[in-house]
């Protein structure tokens, strides 16, 4: 049996002037043809035999991708000497670690990568000693070295099928990576095994953008290339430009890559798309549900539809293939109506590369497909799991590895008979279609003994465009279950996201997001518990979670009773960040913040968030501002106020305003201050006109939306007679429902129901039709969280108009019915406005639209309560205890109305339990 190198000789004995490699520079193009990597290899396998490194010597390397990473793996193999790539992200401790491991006693590295190399290899010589012998132990060679050309009879060293080729480390998703042994005959296995699912020739041209050193990008990248005669291109920069200048113009066939890039690309069509007017979104799912009728018939239609998305890829590509980590099936279905398939293969580093893949033609959306040509697969102890049978999978072939580097016992646990024990867990469909569930290791097993995939909870997490990133943990420790495991996750804002959304407090919509999709999972499939990261979670090359850095680092924090952003706070300034403290300023600024943010203990710093790090929220953010607009001086724009996330940008903005002419508000009244400037929005301007007409057709609407209202959910309404007779007043009912709003407007007598209005969010009420009715039924369209300002002004506005504002104190639907905490903006309003809060209890409109379910769950009883009318204490400057007193008395009066009209149902679901 031929070797990898015999089979790339015969290539470039065919085909001598082919291009064989090429780096893509941002202003020039680098080739290389068979002929020139047959001899730079030759002549690197020649240097290695003149200079004494025997046949089985390990040689590392550690450099970007590049044609002479290339030239040196054939050089090595050549020489008879095993190739040990090296991750480039290691450290110079890392990167000893390994070279020690493998035995290695030459490294090649590129010009980046020296000084690693070069302190990696001083730390070995440390630790030997100081002898002549040990500092001359590793020899380190930069890439493209000039070697003396290689004779043309060079005499190379015989190989064999069985000797080892490479020696690859595992890529670190545990604490522990191994060196996995892969012989020639691996190789081959693998191009073989390949060769029987794609068809590859000098005619192709593959894009490299993994690192060599992943075993994925040396299977689609080396070897499957280099023995097919196709080309292989490799990008200088990896950047999205470069990458997708190179689809464009290099005529790419084939492109292999995780699953990051293609969601990045499916990112970009889905803001283009909204970029669109509607009548061509529409137009668009017309032609994608078309498309999906036509491709079930046989026809691809969305060359044609979609032709500039198909563009993106080239105008050449015949195989795109993502592996390496989970893909997300939706995405692939996406892709799919837009007529590009992405077909997914599976494999490990112990199987030299891919050992599964869809079939071109029989593209199975979520399995990575059948066992490619020359691979068993079977599954160990299945067990009956969401009606499929899942069990470890196992796989044999000639692509399965020797074994691990120097570790016997290691290779005993996972090799059995030549079966690979893969720590993988899946099933098989009834056409034999792989779909993987999740790592055996990973597996949480909760107190019930349900057996729980992370990966699965986290893509349903993921749905959620606020969330970046999160990873789902078991933790153990609970009280009187110290063994069993809860799942807790850790979770990484969008920050991108919030910012074009305006959007400053990040825990509230999290938190919003993550409880609306716990409902939609069963009750064990939830997490229980979360915390807030600002930091991409730690991932390896092909982004697979690094599970055990991040459960090390969250139990750390919970030994040491400390969060992320305390930790990092001890973490002393920097030259440029203490040059900022020192300005004058800034240090009266800083001062008044460490005082605002009491909850918070440790030293500030510029780049602290304001929300997650200090704890601010809305109404403290705007109250804070004033307070530093008094140190600083200045008045910042409300505008500005969604684009402040740091410390930095609040105090520059504070200050940067000080010139614009504006008088500073006083701290001691913020929100008097505040609330008495007058608007200019001209729909909150329109307030203080009467619409008799409007109103009158509003009225008899809801009327009969009471009608309705009592005929299907039995409404019984209690303590109407309470609510003042006219204006001004706030409405302040607990939220369980999108339905609250219009129940409590049904019940109003005209002369209340005339004067109503209310503030609502752009995302429910921002354009098109759903902005005239806002208009129509006096909705005051500004979002609370990014434009907190002109929302309470809008709410004076009213107010001072003898208006009755109807006001959600939780400022969110309930997640499951009951009351939940009540922000102060009612008590603001009511304190500064001198006008009375009318409480107001819902019970059971929940059941009728739970939050995240479709309209009408049940045709439920529904019950409305008024209580008496709360008035504001009188104190010619009402401030924190006012708004404290107010909201708790408020909260009390809605829970004790709320508990009498769900009391008869509690008792009837206690009797039941009975």
């Amino acid at each position: 049996m031929s070797t990898f190198y015999d089979r790339f000789l015969e290539c470039a004995e065919r085909w001598p002037g082919n291009v064989a490699l090429e780096i893509q520079r941002r202003d020039s193009l680098e080739s290389y043809r068979y002929a020139d990597v047959r001899q730079i290899s030759r002549s690197i396998a020649a240097w290695m035999v003149a200079n004494g490194y025997e046949q089985g010597t390990r040689a590392a390397i550690l450099a970007n991708n590049h044609p002479h990473w290339v030239t040196t793996y054939l050089g090595i193999i050549a020489a008879g000497c095993v190739a040990v790539p090296l991750d480039t992200a290691f450290t110079p401790e890392q990167v000893a670690k390994l070279l020690e491991d493998s035995g290695s006693t030459l490294l090649f590295c590129d010009d980046k990568h020296s000084a690693v190399s070069d302190e990696a290899v001083k730390k070995i010589t440390d630790r030997m000693g100081t002898t002549d012998s040990g500092r001359d132990r590793i020899r380190v060679i930069r890439l493209g070295h000039g070697f003396p050309t290689a004779p043309e009879r060079l005499q190379l060293p015989t190989v064999s099928t069985d000797d080892l080729a490479a020696l690859l480390y595992t890529s670190g998703t545990t604490a522990d990576p191994k060196g996995v042994m892969l012989t020639h005959a691996n190789l081959m296995g693998e191009a073989e095994a390949v060769f029987g699912w794609a068809h590859l020739g000098p005619g192709d041209v593959l894009l490299g953008v993994l690192p060599l050193f992943h075993a994925l990008a040396q299977m689609a990248n080396l070897l499957l290339p280099l023995v097919s005669g196709s080309r292989v291109v490799y990008l200088e920069s990896l950047s999205s430009e470069e990458l997708l200048r190179a689809l464009r113009e290099r005529n790419i066939t084939a492109f292999a890559c995780v699953p990051q890039f293609f969601y990045l690309i499916h990112e970009r069509i889905q803001k283009e798309l909204a970029k669109r007017g509607k009548l061509a979104q529409l137009g668009a799912q017309a032609f994608i549900r078309l498309n999906r009728l036509t491709r079930a018939f046989g026809w691809n239609s969305g060359k044609l539809f979609f032709r500039p998305i198909h563009r993106i890829f080239g105008n050449n590509m015949r195989y795109l293939v993502t592996g390496g980590s989970r893909w997300d099936p939706k995405i692939g279905w996406d892709f799919y109506s837009l007529g590009i398939d992405i077909l997914q293969a599976y494999g490990l580093t112990e199987t030299s590369g891919g050992a599964f893949a869809t079939p071109p033609n029989q593209n199975v959306i979520g399995s990575v497909g059948k066992p490619l040509r020359g691979v068993e697969a079977k599954l160990l102890d299945p067990q009956l799991q969401d009606g499929h049978q899942v069990g470890e999978i196992a796989i044999r072939g000639s692509i399965v590895m020797k074994g691990y580097w120097n570790r016997p016992d290691a290779t005993g646990e996972v090799l059995n008979d030549g079966w690979l024990n893969t720590g993988d867990l899946g099933y098989f469909d009834e056409k034999g279609n792989l779909f993987i569930t999740g790592r055996k290791k990973e597996v949480i097993v909760l107190s019930s003994g349900k057996n729980i995939y992370p990966e699965e909870i986290e893509s349903h997490y993921l749905k959620s465009p606020f969330i970046k990133e999160v990873c789902v943990l078991g933790l153990t420790g609970r009280p009187g279950e110290p063994f069993s495991e809860r799942l807790h996750a850790v979770v990484v804002p969008d920050f991108d996201v919030l910012r074009q959304r305006k959007i400053v407090n990040a825990k509230e919509v999290i938190r919003f997001d993550i409880e609306g999709l716990s409902q939609k999972l069963p009750s064990t499939k939830r997490i229980l518990s979360y915390e807030i990261w600002q930091s991409d979670l730690p991932r390896t090359t092909t982004r697979k979670l690094r599970r055990f850095e991040i459960e090390k680092r969250v139990r750390e924090n919970q030994t040491r009773k400390l969060q992320e952003a305390e930790i990092a706070s001890e973490r002393p300034p920097s030259a440029e960040e203490q040059s900022w403290f020192e300005q004058p300023y800034v240090t009266g600024a800083v001062a008044v913040i460490q005082n605002a943010a009491k909850a918070f203990q440790g030293r500030l710093r510029p780049d602290h968030n304001l929300e997650l790090d200090l704890g601010f929220d809305s109404m403290q953010r705007v109250e804070l501002l004033v307070a530093l607009e008094q140190a600083v001086g200045g008045k910042v724009d409300e505008s500005r106020l969604s684009e402040i996330y740091t410390v930095r940008e609040l105090v520059d903005a504070v200050r940067q305003s000080k010139g614009n002419g504006a008088a500073a508000r006083t701290p001691s009244a913020a929100w008097e201050a505040i609330l008495s400037e007058e608007t200019q929005d001209p729909e909150v301007l329109a307030l203080g006109k009467d619409r008799p007409f409007s109103a009158a057709v509003l009225f008899l609407a809801f009327r009969f939306v009471q009608v309705v209202a009592r005929d299907l959910f039995r409404l019984h309404v209690t303590g109407l007679e309470k609510v003042p007779s006219r204006g001004p007043f706030i409405i302040s009912p607990n939220h369980q429902s999108f339905i609250d709003p219009f129940l409590v407007g049904s019940v109003m007598p005209w002369q209340v129901f005339r004067e109503i209005f209310s503030v609502g969010t752009s995302e429910i009420f921002g354009s098109g039709l759903m902005r005239r009715i806002a208009r129509f039924m006096r909705v005051i369209v500004v979002d609370p969280d990014s434009n907190l300002i002109p929302a309470m002004r809008a709410g004076a506005f009213g107010l001072r108009r003898g208006r009755v504002l109807m006001l959600f104190p939780e400022g969110e639907r309930s997640i499951d019915g009951t009351p939940k905490v009540f922000k102060k903006g009612a008590a603001i309003l009511s304190a500064h406005l001198r006008v009375p809060i009318v409480p107001v209890a819902i019970e059971g409109a929940y059941e009728v639209w739970p939050r995240g379910k479709k309209f009408f769950q049940t045709r439920h009883p529904v019950k409305l309560a008024f209580g008496h009318p709360i008035y504001p204490p009188v104190t010619s400057h009402p401030g924190e205890t006012e708004y404290a007193q107010l909201t708790a008395e408020l909260r009390e009066r809605v829970m004790e109305m709320w508990m009498e009209l769900g009391r008869p149902n509690r008792q009837r679901q206690a009797q039941a339990a009975d």
